[in-house]
């Protein structure tokens, strides 16, 4: 054999060796890709619109109509809720609504319902946004005991509901509601 013969073998075995970790990950990738679906492996972007939600949260739009000094809106489902975040959203207002207020109310018998934390102020005028949290009473050791109430909860019941009240009221407050429970 001759000198060149015997560099170009040389090579080959060395070019062969080196190869052989490349094969061995494609192998790898194409078994993986062929046990796991594609969408494993690539996820599509959701529409723009799309708001994912982790699992337990409930989006809500509770329906209410404004004409007098106290209305209430339609319930919500809540049993597993911890959190809300509320957003009322006042389109236009015919007169004057003076030192409003919405008080959050829970129930856990779907009857009879007990205020949920303390009444939030709010601007009824045209265009207002007034947006705030509930977040239920966390206890600090293992079991925390409330002092019961028959007018007052620490978390979320089965339903809950908003009620909305002013001192002075005009003719129409329209408004638009979100409420997002954890």
């Amino acid at each position: 054999m001759n000198h060149r013969t015997q560099d170009s073998e040389f090579s080959i075995q060395q070019r062969s060796k080196a190869a052989l970790p490349l094969i061995g990950t494609l192998v790898l990738l194409l078994a993986a890709y062929c046990v796991f679906p594609a969408a494993y492996f690539v996820k599509a972007a959701p529409a723009a619109n799309v708001q994912p939600r982790p699992v337990g949260v409930v989006t809500d739009t509770p329906g209410i109509t404004i004409t007098s000094a106290v209305a209430t809106t339609s319930a919500t489902p809540t049993t597993s809720a911890h959190e809300a975040q509320v957003l009322w959203t006042f389109g236009t207002v015919s007169g004057t609504y003076t030192s409003c207020a919405v008080q959050a109310k829970t129930s856990y018998d779907g009857v009879n319902y007990l205020s949920f934390g303390s009444p939030v102020t709010v601007t009824a005028t045209t265009g207002t946004l007034n947006a705030w949290t509930l977040i239920e009473q966390l206890g600090t050791s293992s079991v925390t005991t409330s002092t019961a109430s028959p007018t007052a909860a620490l978390g979320f019941g089965q339903v809950t509901e908003f009620t909305f009240s002013c001192s002075s009221y005009g003719t129409a407050a329209p408004v638009s509601i979100n409420v997002i429970y954890r």
